[in-house]
């Protein structure tokens, strides 16, 4: 992996997820081949359910609700589905066979009881001819993951076949206790290998600290990731990875807020500048936060891809075109990538870790 990782310079991550409340996954694994083309990533599958239907408390629409919950459930029975693990999670792996130019994440939701068939799916994604595999612990994973994942790396040629991926998850609190865990993982996967593997095994450290904005109007927010990132790679040379700035949040049911609030975020190299437009519904509060953004003191103009375009063009009153959210949430997410791969590299090489 660290050769693939090389060859690439990045590796984008892309988790099979409900893109929209009645869509189905298919839906999701078209948007991903559109996206990537023949490019690298890695293919993951988020666990989230979908929610089920909003009911309001007046007047609810009952054929709405009825015609939205038959759509979740379908959603949730195709997830149910790839997750199964029959086979070696044989729906999983047909899922990524449509995907060649891909590094498969290796799938289970209760390694106590699944280890078998989670090894027999390794063995089938590597006898399918994906030379690269990766896996994904979370704080949440039952311990039982360690030993399996000393097997499938006992199976492969060469322990760089595999990513290990330690998802810290989001949030700004508890971020040295979030860095324990993942110097606690990496340890206990390097107890169950040969230390001639060891040397060839790669691992990416995963966290997130950007947040949903307050009220105030323009704010600097302090990026964590790396602090934790730091104090992760003491005694092993993590990989540096992060959520792209897009805070997921489970959400309970369907419901979408009726109103919006223009909101522009510029990434620094270690922080956000956050404008939260104080009327609702107004779209001229993209060109005042642009405005802002550009007026700040920590504003740098070091971007320079489309996100930055579209800042720079609202800042002198123009925004033809992009006056919908999702247009200032993608330019949050390209600015926030653009810098991340640059700094990520230049941090990792001068770093004083391992």
């Amino acid at each position: 992996m660290r050769n693939l990782a090389r060859k690439t310079r990045t590796l984008s991550y892309r988790s099979s997820s409900q893109v929209k409340y009645e869509a189905a996954l298919e839906e999701s694994v078209t948007a991903i081949a559109a996206l990537v083309s023949s490019r690298p990533f890695v293919i993951d599958l988020s666990k989230d359910r979908a929610p089920p239907p909003f009911v309001a408390v007046n007047n609810p629409d009952q054929g709405k609700i009825a015609k939205l919950q038959k759509a979740q459930d379908a959603y949730n029975k195709s997830l149910t589905s790839l997750l199964n693990a029959s086979d070696g999670f044989a729906e999983w792996r047909t899922l990524v066979g449509k995907f060649p130019n891909a590094v498969p994440v290796v799938q289970f939701t209760d390694p106590e009881t699944q280890g078998k068939n989670i090894l027999r799916q390794a063995v089938q994604l590597a006898k399918s001819g994906y030379d690269h595999l990766a896996i994904r612990i979370t704080q949440e994973t039952n311990e039982q993951i360690f030993p399996i994942v000393g097997q499938i790396l006992a199976i492969l040629d060469s322990a760089a076949q595999l990513l290990v991926i330690i998802d810290c998850g989001q949030g700004r609190l508890q971020t040295s206790e979030r860095a324990e865990f993942a110097k606690k993982a990496i340890a206990r996967i390097i107890e169950e290998i040969e230390p001639s593997q060891a040397q060839h095994l790669s691992a990416v450290c995963l966290s997130d600290s950007c947040t949903t904005p307050g009220n105030a109007k323009l704010k600097l927010y302090e990026s964590y990731s790396w602090q934790l990132w730091l104090e992760a790679r003491e005694k092993f040379p993590f990989l540096f990875g992060d959520y792209g700035a897009n805070h997921r949040l489970k959400k309970a049911n369907t419901f979408m807020p009726g109103e919006w609030k223009a909101q522009v975020v510029y990434p620094l190299d270690e922080a956000w500048i956050v404008y939260r437009h104080p009327d609702a519904q107004d779209a001229n509060g993209w060109i005042e936060g642009s405005k802002e953004i550009k007026g700040d003191p920590s504003y740098d103009g070091a971007c320079n891809c489309w996100g930055s375009e579209l800042i720079d063009k609202a800042a002198v009153g123009d925004i033809i075109g992009a006056t919908f959210a999702r247009f200032w949430h993608a330019a949050k997410i390209n600015m926030h990538i653009h810098r991340r791969i640059g700094y990520s590299f230049e941090v990792m090489s001068g770093s004083d870790g391992p």
